[in-house]
């Protein structure tokens, strides 16, 4: 008999000093096999909207979660929260 893995679904994992929130994921068959997930980012008082990630597998969702975080990271640096809040980018 196999071993099945059970998560229960929100989990937050840290990435580089922030947190992210994996709120939903879904097993999708077309083209080939893959996860998508429903994710949002919070670092410091900065929280982002829900986006989407796709991957094939544990590794490449912690490579994908890690560049989103960058990219989250690098737009509070170039314009700072206020201004991000400002453009809707985030809550």
């Amino acid at each position: 008999m196999s071993k099945t893995q059970l998560v229960i679904l929100p989990v937050e994992v840290e990435v580089m000093e922030c947190l992210a929130t994996i709120l939903e994921v879904t097993k999708l068959k077309f083209p080939q096999e893959v996860f998508q997930a429903s994710v949002q980012v919070k670092c410091g008082d900065a929280v982002s909207k829900v986006f989407q990630i796709t991957y094939k597998d544990s590794k490449e969702l912690e490579y994908k979660l890690m560049m989103e975080v960058s990219k989250f990271k690098y737009a509070l640096f170039l314009y700072g929260a206020k201004e991000l809040r400002s453009r809707g980018l985030i809550t």
